[in-house]
């Protein structure tokens, strides 16, 4: 049984997340520029009311006289306060709802001198206030100040000021973003909802149609790797059988179709490779061991084809290095990584192999001095049936699903692996496994 960190994670299980995410979040992008604009609706509605009405208690006037409204029975749900103050600050008409606010009033607009029409909004904190013996306390207020300069008839200047409560639209505001909250809150939930559900029926026919391809490309590599193994058998035959009677462009075009069948063999067997993991249906066998001899044992077995171009082929290994992997496909990550090497390294290049480890970690190194990389093709190099060059990759026999292969291994071993290249001066390949 594999363990639940091996197991392939779908990547249709992330799509649809990534689907619902978006959904919700749009949907919640909306509700909340709803919950704005109701808000700035009022607060505006609020606005314009309040200043209308303020407005006309600053300009009330009767015979050319200003109006000083009597609020001594009022409790402020209507007009607050009511004063003219001349340049000195002091005094020349007042009218005040609450007269135990008076100073605090006073002290509220004592430093504003508007040249023009003005408002504000001031908070008046809780008063706890005894007066002529009476304990009186009021509660925090919200006001609308207004004040606009003002000329008396001796001529000098003065500003009247006035003032509504409006601590009741505050209290208002407030219910308002709590319902807007719950409702964002209710309405979240439900979106989520909603977005998962239409995922998941997004996702059925993409998923139906996927698997189909993936199962057509399954038994496709499957049913071809039988007539490519008698092709490859009966060309050795005929080489056995006929080679001395051969001409010498018969002897060609056998080899040439040798190569190209063994070509096409592996990449049969890279496309049933990533068939199968795609699927989830290759098992890893883990096991506890030393790594060292097996990458001595793999480097040597490539040596005849490093020798080939006069590759030198050296290597870095410790004395031991206990891992926990599925030994096969470490073996399978190794040569593909040495093969690539090998055939992007000109003749009589160099290919070292290091291997090492850190407390948490251990690493294989490959580092050729071949031709480099692109920088742009840097980040796509693991992808599918890419080539960095087209045209070297098909002389060389190569289909682009090497690197994807060993960047499947490295990631179900929980690893990352990474490039470090430089056009014309070679490339190093780096894998590093967690240590178990």
């Amino acid at each position: 049984m594999k363990p639940k960190w091996l197991k392939k994670r779908d990547l249709f299980v992330q799509t649809q997340r990534k689907l619902t995410f978006t959904y919700a979040w749009l949907i919640i992008v909306f509700l909340m520029l709803f919950s704005m604009i109701v808000s700035i609706f009022f607060l505006g509605m609020a606005y314009r009311e309040q200043r209308q009405l303020l407005h006309s208690s600053l300009y009330a006037t009767e015979n050319g006289d200003v109006i000083i409204p009597d609020l001594s029975n009022s409790r402020g749900d209507d007009l607050y306060f009511f004063y003219i103050l001349d340049d000195e600050g002091k005094v020349i008409a007042d009218s005040t709802a609450i007269r135990q606010n008076r100073d605090d009033n006073l002290d509220m607009i004592e430093r504003w001198h508007p040249r023009r029409d003005g408002f504000r909004l001031k908070w008046l904190p809780e008063s706890d206030d005894h007066h002529d013996g009476d304990r009186y306390r009021d509660k925090d207020r919200l006001l609308f100040v207004g004040a606009r300069p003002y000329v008396m008839e001796d001529g000098r200047k003065a500003v009247i000021y006035a003032a509504r409560d409006v601590t009741f639209y505050a209290e208002a505001f407030q219910n308002l973003l709590l319902v807007l909250l719950f409702i964002l809150v209710l309405f979240v939930i439900a979106a989520v909802w909603l977005s998962y559900s239409m995922s998941k029926k997004a996702m059925i026919p993409i998923q139906q149609t996927y698997r189909q391809q993936q199962q057509f490309l399954a038994d496709a590599s499957h049913e071809l790797r039988t007539p490519l193994s008698i092709l490859n058998t009966s060309l050795d035959v005929i080489e056995l059988e006929n080679g001395e009677d051969l001409t010498r462009y018969s002897r060609e075009v056998v080899s040439d179709m040798k190569e190209e069948v063994g070509r096409m063999s592996r990449m049969v067997q890279h496309l049933l490779t990533l068939a199968r993991s795609d699927s989830g249906s290759v098992e890893f066998e883990m096991a506890s061991f030393d790594l060292v001899p097996r990458v001595r044992q793999w480097v040597q077995a490539v040596e005849a084809v490093a020798q080939k171009k006069q590759i030198t082929l050296t290597t870095s290994l410790p004395e031991k290095l206990a891992v926990t992997a599925d030994v096969e496909r470490i073996k399978q990550l190794v040569y593909i990584l040495l093969d690539n090497a090998i055939k992007y390294t000109p003749e009589k290049g160099t290919v070292d192999v290091t291997l090492g480890s850190h407390p948490k970690q251990w690493y294989l190194s490959i580092r050729d001095t071949g031709i480099g990389i692109p920088e742009e093709s840097k980040q796509r190099i693991f992808d599918r049936f890419y080539r960095a060059e087209e045209h070297r990759s098909r002389e060389e026999g190569s289909a682009g699903l090497g690197l994807s292969i060993a960047k499947w291994i490295v990631e179900v071993h929980r690893g990352s692996i990474e490039v470090e290249s430089t056009l014309g001066d070679g490339s190093t390949f780096i894998v590093k496994f967690p240590q178990a």
